[in-house]
Parts: C-alpha cells; sequence; structure tokens
C-alpha cells in the first residue's frame, strides 16, 4: 500500500441514519450531531446505526462535519467523492498508475457538450478526458461495484467520453473501488438498465475502463493506494 494523502484531525463518530441524501446523524461523545456527506449514492451496508465513522471537520457551510470514510474490517471504506478525486490526483501526479505514467493533470472539470468531466490530462501533447466514478458498493469475494443507484448523469457522462473517443481522443472512466482491499471492480447491472446501452457504446468507441483501489487506513490517518490497475469486469453489461 501506498500513502497518498494525510487526514489530519479526524473524529470518529457512530452512525445513526441517513436523514437526506446529503446528511447522515451521528453520535460523537454522546451528543447528536448532522453529518455532511457529497456520496450521494445509496452506500449500502455502510450508512447504517452502529457503524463507525471517519469525520473531517467542516471549513464553514450548514454542517459542522463531514463523513468521509466509515469502518470496513481493519480499515475504513472511502466514500466522500472529494477526496477520492484528490487522491487519484496526487496519484497521477506521483507517477503511481502505470497506464498514466506520463500523464499531468491540465485541468479540473472540463466541460464537453452537456456534461462536465472530472479531469483534463495532458499525456505528451496529447489530452485525455477523465470521469472518476466512486464505487462503494461491496459484492460477495471483495469486489467493487458501481452503480448501486440509477443515474442518469453517470450515463451522459460515458456518452460523451464515447463522443470524444470517436473524434480519437483519449476518454477514459475510472471507477474509484473505496473499499478496503478490493479484489477487483464488477459493473452492477441491477438498478440501472440503461446505463448498459451507454458503456456498450462506449467500448464500441474505445473508451478506456479502468479501476484503481483508494481507501482508508484509520492507523494512520491518511487514504492508501492500495492496487493502482485493479481488473475491471463489465460482462454483465455485454450480455
Amino acid at each position: 500500500m501506498l500513502q497518498v494523502l494525510r487526514l489530519g484531525d479526524v473524529v470518529c463518530c457512530n452512525i445513526i441514519r441517513r436523514t437526506t441524501r446529503f446528511t447522515v446523524e451521528v453520535e460523537v461523545g454522546g451528543s447528536l450531531a448532522t453529518a455532511y456527506t457529497n456520496n450521494t449514492g445509496r452506500l449500502l451496508g455502510y450508512l447504517t446505526r452502529g457503524r463507525v465513522g471517519y469525520c473531517l471537520r467542516a471549513r464553514g457551510g450548514r454542517h459542522p462535519l463531514r463523513l468521509v470514510a466509515v469502518e470496513d474490517g481493519e480499515y475504513a471504506a472511502l466514500i466522500d467523492t472529494r477526496l477520492q478525486e484528490e487522491a487519484f490526483a496526487e496519484a497521477v501526479r506521483q507517477g503511481w498508475l502505470p497506464w498514466l505514467a506520463e500523464c499531468s493533470i491540465s485541468k479540473r472539470n472540463p466541460r464537453v457538450g452537456s456534461s462536465v468531466l472530472d479531469l483534463m490530462l495532458d499525456c505528451r501533447g496529447r489530452a485525455a478526458f477523465v470521469e472518476l466514478k466512486s464505487a462503494v458498493m461491496r459484492l460477495e469475494e471483495g469486489f467493487a461495484a458501481y452503480p448501486d443507484a440509477p443515474t442518469k448523469r453517470g450515463r451522459q457522462q460515458i456518452e460523451h467520453l464515447a463522443g470524444l473517443a470517436r473524434q480519437g481522443t483519449r476518454s477514459i472512466v475510472v471507477f474509484i473501488a473505496g473499499i478496503p482491499n478490493a479484489r477487483g471492480f464488477k459493473f452492477y447491472c441491477e438498478v440501472d438498465k440503461e446505463i448498459c446501452r451507454s458503456v456498450r457504446k462506449a467500448i464500441e468507441a474505445g473508451v478506456e475502463f479502468r479501476s484503481i483501489n483508494l481507501f482508508m487506513d484509520v492507523k494512520s490517518n491518511a487514504i492508501v493506494l492500495g492496487d493502482a490497475d485493479l481488473r475491471v469486469d463489465l460482462s454483465c453489461c455485454m450480455q
């Protein structure tokens, strides 16, 4: 494992329940508090009463805490999408992703058509566009999965990447497997049948589908890189 980002002062809490798409009720030191979460996925099995959560103190905003990770064995699943992006960007800068070894970040949140993607890279003078997807759904045998909820936005972004790929531009979907020591990534087709059409179009157009494993080491309060090139299984979309 490679240490990617240190988190500094982490507040431990007990999760009570999810209250809205963006908030979770937690208990800290015997008192109830509201923690913000930027992950709008269902996060099945994680935001349940009694699980230990790990928060950062919010800088402004309506809520004092931001829930970034949830216990999963001796480590914690990284659920915070902003930290997932920061850790991915740091891994690119450090050259830890062999399939992006000659790339650097040239722009964040580039607009492509009606979609805003996560990153534009410069790979030895050639542009590459990257969209990150949070995969914090645990399947049997330790596989991470996406999506855990219907996602019209995700479909649109994949289709815009397919359009770029048809024009000869390198286009990549990266699934951030946030569960500790993921064995691989599998696409989950049960909750959004339409997205598989977008995936098939993207594969035909030449879009790359990659996955990396990022999670939290609770002993060092750090985000670590477990695997820089996880096996990606898209077979359910090809049936």
